[in-house]
């Protein structure tokens, strides 16, 4: 018997397949993507400090307007 999340339930609601979630489900972990990897730093100068030292650019993340916007 399969056992299916909460999560899965909700997602079967909205017209998915269980095997559809699983997939998806699978796909979205963050464990498997080399990106999610990366160190952050919350600091624009201690960024700017350490790509220097290390020789590396910096990638940074900019979102701007109502924080409420990006929920």
């Amino acid at each position: 018997m399969i056992q299916i999340s909460m999560m899965a339930l909700l997602a079967l609601q909205d017209g998915l397949s269980v095997k559809e979630f699983e997939r998806l489900h699978k796909d979205l972990q963050l464990r498997n993507k080399a990106w999610a990897t990366l160190p952050w730093k919350y600091s624009v100068t201690e960024a700017r400090l350490q790509a220097a030292r290390e020789k590396k650019p910096v990638f940074m993340v900019v979102n701007t307007g109502n924080a409420l916007g990006s929920v």
